[in-house]
């Protein structure tokens, strides 16, 4: 008996993540659009800035859906969850911004 399930789990968690992806991509862009409001200087750099880690994060995503595919057909472990780690650490972080734009603005 096989350990993992070979149904669609994998490709369900890869979708989960390219949604993620794209809810960041908004998030930042939305942040962008307020922050313009107050300073454009500070929007334009925050979007330099912020702006590539959704592609990047996406690419990312990928990349580790490959591999944990390749290796559950191997029987072997799974990626680390340095990714996922990653991935909670921005959303927090996003999040305090949030927080501290509706608090202090």
């Amino acid at each position: 008996m096989s350990p993992w399930d070979p149904g669609l789990q994998p490709e369900r968690t890869a979708l989960a993540w390219v949604r993620t992806c794209l809810a960041f991509l908004v998030v930042v862009l939305v942040a962008v659009r307020f922050t313009a409001n107050h300073n454009v200087v500070v929007a334009v750099v925050s979007a330099v800035v912020t702006l590539p880690l959704a592609p990047v994060l996406g690419v990312l995503v990928w990349g580790r859906y490959r591999r944990g595919r390749r290796r559950l057909h191997a029987e072997r472990p799974l990626p680390d969850a340095r990714l996922p780690a990653a991935a909670t650490a921005l959303a927090v972080l996003v999040g305090l911004v949030g927080v501290g734009y509706v608090l202090l603005g």
